[in-house]
């Protein structure tokens, strides 16, 4: 009888422990940065320049999604944690690569920040914009 499973060698035990951080912690974290001005204003400029070629200004979507409505939006399925997470790590079989190695996690938290904080605008500019449609 084969035992159920194998001996993992060293280097991919290593490199096993050291994901389990990546791959889960993020999905019980809250921001702790939501709702800060500065860290909004710090995320816009950095989003600006790590994310904006593919999400275009403000996350309205280019190459890649939009990122401040539906499921990325205020009241969307997407949690802060999920948000920090894609961006430190990238999603499988796309072109959205990690940036952890290269943002901080004040940083990503940030760019979170920034995108709730911009949903939040462009949901309150939609309300105007339809308020101001006249009844005839």
């Amino acid at each position: 009888m084969k035992p159920a499973c194998r001996r993992l060698s060293p280097p991919l035990l290593a490199l096993l422990l050291c994901a389990l951080p990546l791959a889960g912690g993020a999905q019980e974290r809250t921001n702790p940065l939501a709702g800060d001005a500065q860290a909004a204003r710090s995320g816009e400029d950095l989003f600006g320049r790590n994310c904006q070629q593919c999400h275009n200004s403000r996350g309205k979507g280019g190459k890649g999604p939009q990122l401040i409505r539906g499921a990325w939006g205020p009241g969307g399925a997407n949690s802060d944690a999920f948000m920090f997470q894609t961006i430190a790590n990238g999603r499988p079989n796309t072109q959205m690569g990690g940036f952890g190695g290269s943002l901080s996690e004040t940083e990503i938290w940030q760019i979170v920040t920034f995108l709730r904080a911009e949903s939040q605008r462009a949901k309150a500019a939609e309300r105007q914009r339809a308020d101001d449609v006249p009844n005839w």
